[in-house]
């Protein structure tokens, strides 16, 4: 079968052409019916009165010879550089194919055969070995002029530098100044200390402690529930301290006034689910819970017949 220039078949689509699956604008396309996507793409790029822009998206994929010529010396040059400096080395320019050991970068090269596979890898990563010593020693280079001990050395021999940093640094104060910031900066004390009026007395959301008074606090924000929270907290604690400030009396109320809050209310019955004792209340049946226990106290066994 003859063979066009650059080893392309007649069979296949001729140049230029999207290859399938190009999701760019192709001008004219939804009009042409009937073809392949290679061929009806090659047909309007060829056309001068489908209005384009003369140049194509796609790339030329062939390499340039001078180019890759030049590429293949600076990969000899590297690989011998590696022989002579580094002496017996597993990792040469002619690799016998068969090695099982690891040559690094190999997983970026395929399609090739074994020999050139290793030679692309090996080079590589040479190259790459090669641009880290430098970057490393223009940076001692720099440190040096820094300090102030390039004094012995040729300016023409040190990395183009900014004019400022080839003179030594010298400290223009014996302490440095303390910083101030532009910015208010955040409260580091407890939003539990701070006053009820604060704005930042609450808890940013998603915080996963505990917050006392919180749970009866519904229907909120976060950070509203727990402002009102510490501060009803923080009120019943000082309600406390000034409790606990007050003088102890030693004599003893009357027995009747001594608690002042009763157990067993006399005008409703306790809440339901109350887990405490209540008098004769195993022997009640037929009522409500809260009927039942209405004035407890009171309440005494039936008489029994």
């Amino acid at each position: 079968m003859p063979m066009p220039l650059r080893g392309k078949s007649i069979l296949q689509t001729q140049d230029p052409y999207h290859t399938p699956g190009y999701g760019g604008f192709c001008p004219q396309f939804k009009y042409r019916i009937g073809e392949t996507f290679g061929k009806t793409t090659n047909k309007l790029l060829g056309e001068e009165s489908v209005a384009s822009s003369g140049r194509l998206v796609l790339a030329q994929i062939f390499p340039d010879q001078d180019q890759a010529g030049r590429a293949e010396a600076t990969r000899t040059v590297l690989l011998q550089s590696r022989d002579h400096s580094w002496g017996d080395q597993k990792l040469v320019e002619t690799m016998v194919p068969g090695y099982t050991g690891f040559i690094p970068r190999s997983q970026h090269f395929f399609g090739y055969r074994y020999a050139n596979v290793c030679r692309n890898s090996v080079s590589d990563f040479e190259f790459d070995q090669r641009k880290h010593q430098a970057k490393q020693q223009e940076m001692r280079l720099i440190e040096t002029a820094q300090s102030g001990g390039a004094k012995g050395v040729d300016p023409n021999s040190l990395p183009p530098l900014n004019t400022k940093l080839v003179t030594p640094l010298k400290a223009v104060a014996d302490k440095a100044a303390p910083f101030v910031s532009s910015s208010e900066p955040p409260p580091t004390v407890s939003p539990y200390y701070l006053a009820n009026n604060d704005d930042n007395k609450k808890f940013m959301s998603g915080y996963t402690g505990f917050v006392p008074r919180s749970r009866g606090q519904l229907g909120l924000g976060y950070p509203i529930i727990t402002s009102q929270a510490l501060n009803e907290f923080t009120d019943d604690t000082s309600r406390q301290e000034e409790v606990a400030k007050q003088p102890v009396v030693v004599s003893q109320p009357p027995a009747a006034t001594r608690d002042s809050k009763k157990i067993y209310p006399t005008e409703s019955g306790l809440v339901p689910h109350y887990t405490g004792h209540i008098p004769v209340q195993k022997f009640r049946f037929g009522e409500t819970f809260g009927n039942s226990t209405q004035d407890a106290m009171s309440k005494t066994l039936p008489p029994v017949s």
